[in-house]
């Protein structure tokens, strides 16, 4: 891709707001039963996804400094990976001149940069093939009217890669799983379970859905933090894989903080958890950093909201020296294969997210 820049309206700009181009599978099929899973982030990717801002973004952030940052963590990227980029057609001339001539953007009608939560989770099956999971993005329990064109952007992306897509049963987000690709996905009771998701869904049934939808086996449920106001307590705040079996677990020691006993309680609820092959996790510890760049009310301010890449692990710094040196030499321990490379987002973070939040990886297909 490097060398020219390729514009692939997939999505026509003016003709795809209603009704993407690839049909979705019947729910009555769900990828599991086709053999379909989802592997874990450590395992080959053939690119990553992000969204360039749309509207919504500008709404929340300073335009300059929000798309300044999605470029940053762009080329961090491409050093190690392909990107694409969904870029909405208003925003179209402003991230090809941003850009430059070395990212893959299709046309697509985006809103937010939240790539993890409303874009699809990607699927490997039978022969090598690619799916992807949609899982009926409602902007997090209803809490922003904005958000209809990420409503849909799961099944445009599959759609852009031809990758059949299958709509959950279920009402979540990317960013509200994490998997271990041999059959454990992890998430926490305070946000898959809320009402503003999924009223009235017993866990038994969310978890039914959960591995009919991402071919696993074993759920494990972590309190979570109910006072998150936007993902009510996403499970990509407080932990990644390293691989099966090790996990790395980010926390507070600051015993003044009024929510320290709940990061306890969770890192608690790991200890004693089992994955899908019997196993107790090994866990690593990491601790958030004592101060941030500004006192944004939702500022996403946890190391472990990164993305692990082919041959890297890429996470955010915060200024906070002590701190950002220490979460780098954890990361390079737990990844003794990758490079670890550390980013500053702090337009980013004072939206509520992190690295994790903005990207999406796809899976390269093995035969």
């Amino acid at each position: 891709m490097a060398g020219t820049a390729q514009i692939t309206p997939k999505v026509p700009p003016r003709k795809s707001a209603s009704s993407p181009r690839h049909r979705p599978v019947a729910s009555s099929s769900t990828p599991t039963t086709l053999g379909y899973r989802m592997p874990g982030e450590f395992e080959p990717h053939a690119c990553t996804w992000l969204s360039w801002p749309g509207a919504t973004s500008r709404a929340w952030a300073d335009a300059g400094a929000i798309t300044a940052e999605i470029v940053a963590v762009a080329n961090a990227i491409r050093r190690f990976e392909p990107v694409r980029v969904a870029v909405d057609p208003e925003f179209l001339a402003e991230a090809v001149h941003q850009l430059g001539p070395d990212f893959e953007l299709v046309v697509i009608p985006v809103d937010d940069i939240w790539t993890r939560d409303s874009g699809p989770t990607f699927l490997v099956g039978p022969n090598g093939t690619l799916a992807a999971t949609t899982w009926n993005f409602n902007a997090w329990g209803n809490k922003f009217d904005q958000h209809g064109k990420d409503a849909l952007l799961a099944q445009r992306i599959a759609s852009c890669v031809d990758a059949p897509s299958f709509a959950a049963s279920i009402v979540a987000e990317g960013g509200g799983l994490h998997v271990d690709g041999e059959g454990t996905v992890v998430v926490t009771e305070s946000s898959i379970l809320h009402p503003n998701r999924n009223p009235g869904m017993s866990r038994a049934e969310v978890e039914l859905a959960l591995h009919g939808w991402l071919g696993t086996s074993k759920v494990i449920w972590i309190p979570g933090k109910a006072h998150d106001a936007i993902t009510d307590g996403h499970i990509d705040g407080l932990m990644t894989f390293v691989r099966p079996g090790v996990a790395l677990f980010e926390l507070s020691d600051d015993s003044s903080d009024p929510h320290h006993h709940i990061f306890k309680e969770q890192l608690r609820a790991l200890e004693l958890a089992t994955d899908a092959r019997g196993r107790h996790i090994e866990i690593a510890l990491l601790k958030s950093p004592a101060k941030y760049p500004n006192d944004a009310p939702d500022f996403c301010g946890v190391y472990v909201n990164c993305l692990i890449l082919n041959g890297a692990v890429l996470l955010p710094a915060f200024g906070d020296r002590k701190a950002d040196a220490v979460a780098v030499e954890v990361f390079a321990r737990a990844f003794p294969d990758r490079r670890t490379v550390q980013i500053r987002i702090d337009a980013i973070a004072a939206g509520g997210g992190g690295i994790h939040c903005i990207t999406q990886q796809q899976p390269m297909p093995r035969s």
